[in-house]
């Protein structure tokens, strides 16, 4: 960016912003005034159209999220009189940053966004499930930074934690998304001391147990086991490691245990995907 350019798109314009390449604050906000917005007084979100992380995403995968991001570009009268292009390419999709001129009509518009790109998304012919990160109301140069990345995390952590879930919202994903990342980095630590002491068995009960929000008898149902012989599994955890699922402090750990199993799993998977 400089200040010679005169014909910079919107989907430039943010490039340039949420990588960090930007070097004077005064032109960045000069050429935001010459696309039709203030970047400090007005505000930011971010919505994101993201393939699974372990697909290999072609241009033409992307394509089919054109018409799906110009409906939600299009639920914002800011965005809507801008005509340069505004659609930005992203890890595994693309992503647009909506702007209004304050809080209160963006959290307006975010019910909006929530219904259309759900509808939009159901349009897309695709194998693979899309979802759609919503990132935070944000303000200023590092908060279209902000919004832009917590639209990537909510997908990321909604693939593990929300599966289910077209439409994340960061705002709703947070603890995951820090979960998430937490595991990632030390996540063998935290697993392998208790993990490597239970059978498969034992593995797949307790994931179940959480699953089935500590339900014993759901449990024993969606696995095809007894009650007894998921109360024994339980407490053959117990004899195993110690922790016990009738303890507070030791419920937690084990749960949290299980989260970080399925987090690291995941990890595992793209990264042979990308080997």
């Amino acid at each position: 960016m400089n200040k010679n350019t005169t014909d910079i798109t919107l989907s430039a314009y943010f490039n340039d912003i949420v990588i960090g390449y930007y070097e004077d604050e005064d032109l960045v906000k000069q050429f935001g005034r010459q696309l039709g917005f203030d970047v400090d007084q007005d505000v930011f979100m971010a919505v994101s159209f993201q393939y699974p992380s372990d697909m290999r995403v072609t241009f033409e995968d992307r394509e089919k999220f054109t018409k799906a991001a110009e409906a939600v570009i299009a639920l914002s009268e800011i965005n809507k009189k801008i005509e340069s292009k505004q659609i930005i390419t992203c890890d595994s999709g693309v992503c647009v940053i909506l702007i209004t001129h304050d809080k209160a009509a963006m959290r307006d518009l975010q019910n909006c966004v929530k219904e259309v790109a759900k509808e939009e998304v159901a349009k897309i012919e695709s194998e693979r499930r899309i979802r759609v990160g919503i990132g935070t109301i944000e303000s200023g140069i590092k908060g279209i930074k902000h919004t832009y990345v917590n639209a990537q995390d909510a997908v990321k952590a909604g693939e593990i934690f929300k599966r289910e879930r077209v439409v994340l919202e960061y705002m709703g994903m947070e603890i995951y998304s820090s979960i998430n990342q937490m595991v990632v980095n030390y996540g063998d630590r935290l697993t392998r001391t208790v993990l490597k002491q239970l059978s498969e068995t034992e593995k797949k009960v307790l994931s179940k147990y959480y699953k089935c929000k500590e339900d014993v008898a759901l449990t024993a149902e969606q696995l095809g086991m007894t009650v007894e012989e998921v109360e024994n599994s339980l407490v053959q955890v117990k004899i195993n490691t110690g922790l016990d699922v009738n303890d507070n402090e030791d419920n937690f750990k084990l749960h949290f245990i299980t989260i970080a199993k399925k987090v690291l799993e995941n990890d595992e998977r793209i990264k042979k995907y990308y080997r």
